[in-house]
């Protein structure tokens, strides 16, 4: 049975810490990942930007970065958001994204890290999570993250293509693991 989970809830709650304990459940249990998650970048203490982190090599590079850290070519801007976005960043990372898709012939655990205003837009991790969204089959699962304001969007990416949804809020990574087992199996 496909199934996906929405881990919704505000900026600071725990959504990508969790997206980071279920990832390392799932190297324990020998489970594979794919997908990204887009941990938080801190200088001396002061939030900067986001990374993207592809779970299954462990690899990071650049997503996301406020406007006088952003270093080199191919940044863009969005909404007069604070930050400026990495174009190769985002390549990488829908790549990354797309090939967990076309892996997901067995059982494997996905994570698109996060579905924000960008992807709501049609940009950022958008191609990804959509390619991800049509590529969920039994033995796979995904678990999208977003504000809480954000999740009827996510339900319409996830709307005919999955059997299941979840939407839950971050924390309690052992009583997700077992709702994710659950379907990784069925």
């Amino acid at each position: 049975m496909s199934c996906a989970i929405i881990l919704q809830g505000p900026i600071g709650s725990g959504k990508t810490k969790t997206c980071l304990e279920l990832v390392e459940r799932a190297r324990a249990e020998g489970v594979s990942t794919g997908g990204v998650v887009s941990p938080r970048v801190f200088i001396d203490g002061r939030l900067v930007g986001y990374d993207g982190l592809e779970p299954a090599s462990g690899e990071v590079f650049p997503l996301a970065r406020l406007r006088e850290r952003a270093e080199g070519p191919g940044w863009f801007s969005h909404g007069g958001m604070i930050y400026l976005f990495s174009a190769p960043g985002f390549e990488r990372a829908n790549e990354a994204l797309r090939l967990s898709a076309e892996d997901s012939g067995r059982p494997m655990l996905i994570f698109v890290d996060e579905f924000g205003r960008l992807e709501d837009a049609g940009l950022g991790l958008r191609p990804g999570a959509s390619r991800v969204s049509e590529a969920l089959k039994g033995g796979v699962v995904s678990v999208y993250t977003c504000r809480t304001n954000l999740v009827s969007a996510v339900e319409g990416l996830l709307r005919g293509k999955v059997e299941e949804t979840h939407v839950v809020g971050p924390g309690g990574a052992d009583a997700l693991w077992g709702l994710i087992c659950e379907h990784l199996w069925s």
